[in-house]
């Protein structure tokens, strides 16, 4: 329907008289000159192709996204970046805060990473730092490419982790899809308050290093309702985490869920406060810890193990293992192996419900 002439010049002279940037609604979106649109139900929208996004597959569009992230970080209120249906292929990029305001990223299409491994001069691909409040989801795909890489793995610098959260409070992470990263999948260190689900990571069991999600250092994290199959963990937690809870998670292949690659630097900090519940384990190997670890809580884990030893608690003779309960644990061969066995040393444990394989009776 037309705006009748009197409106719009209503509107023009209200914008010219009060010195501000003059919005006009169409169709229920509110239209600005600063290449965003809002929302009337709140928060600005920067799509990344209004920032010269091109989805070709080919042009490396990181500036783009960056210079979308920056416009929605410094917008009033709540902002939303869009990158939408297509192929965008991006190198490194880091999308810093603080932010005004809460910040979402919206992957509805499909993110690639540069396959030039020049590309990259830190340890991440995509990077969220130093920021409140934010959101990333979209149901869209997020490609590390890692076939170009892997052949590099093991060398002096790890390869760049998919996305990482660091130094982010209030974080969400969820409903997206994360296929072959070079390094990790993800990540979240020094955070707080983060909520992750509701994510498909895919990767082959021959893929080195690429673990589903990684977390060090952060509190105060739930992982809840993913499907994870990768050629390393599932889940790893490294050290100084606190309060994490991992639930409903479907892990195979990998190596399950792990807490280790522990005990290799000097100032690493303990490990508090874990429970994983109701967890699928199919196909699965396993991982060990180096340092302390305390109040961990392993409930109602049921799958299969490539692994003859399918449950190995290998803690530290220096600082034993303690508090660490095994509840209704249900583990069977995967294929033709034989019967599976377990392994434990330095570790208190509590034992509850069924254990399968039987858990060991001396610990020490």
């Amino acid at each position: 329907m037309a705006i009748p002439a009197g409106t719009r010049l209503i509107a023009k002279a209200a914008c010219l008289l009060l010195g501000l940037a003059c919005f006009i609604t169409i169709n229920g979106v509110v239209a600005n000159p600063f290449g965003a649109r809002r929302s009337l139900l709140g928060g600005a929208i920067f799509d990344i192709t209004k920032f010269e996004a091109k989805a070709d597959g080919i042009t490396d569009n990181a500036l783009s996204i960056i210079r979308a992230w920056k416009a929605a970080c410094q917008s009033p209120g709540a902002a939303k970046v869009v990158i939408p249906r297509g192929n965008f292929m991006a190198g490194e990029v880091i999308l810093a805060g603080p932010c005004v305001g809460q910040t979402i990223l919206e992957i509805q299409g499909t993110l690639l990473a540069n396959p030039d491994p020049s590309s990259y001069t830190g340890g991440s691909w995509i990077m969220l730092q130093k920021v409140d409040n934010v959101v990333v989801t979209g149901g869209g795909t997020i490609n590390g490419q890692g076939k170009n890489v892997w052949q590099y793995a093991g060398g002096d610098s790890p390869l760049p982790v998919s996305l990482v959260f660091q130094t982010v409070g209030n974080g969400k992470l969820h409903n997206l899809r994360f296929v072959d990263s070079m390094g990790f999948h993800s990540k979240v260190t020094d955070s707080h308050d983060i909520s992750v689900e509701h994510l498909t990571i895919t990767a082959p069991a021959n893929s080195p290093n690429t673990d589903g999600i990684h977390l060090s250092s952060s509190k105060n994290v739930k992982i809840t309702d993913c499907v994870i199959g990768t050629g390393d963990d599932c889940v790893s937690v490294g050290h100084g985490t606190l309060n994490t809870d991992i639930a409903r998670i479907t892990c195979g292949p990998g190596h399950g869920m792990s807490i280790g690659s522990l005990g290799k630097r000097v100032d690493e900090t303990d490990l508090n406060g874990l429970r994983i519940t109701n967890c699928t384990l199919i196909g699965t190997t396993n991982g060990e810890s180096k340092v302390k670890i305390s109040n961990a809580r392993f409930i109602n884990i049921k799958g299969s193990s490539i692994s003859p030893v399918a449950v190995s608690l290998s803690c530290s003779s220096a600082v034993p293992c303690e508090g660490i309960q095994l509840e209704n644990i249900d583990l069977v061969p995967s294929g033709k192996k034989g019967p599976l066995t377990s392994a434990c040393s330095h570790a208190k444990l509590l034992i509850k419900g069924i254990q399968k394989p039987a858990t060991p009776i001396n610990c020490a």
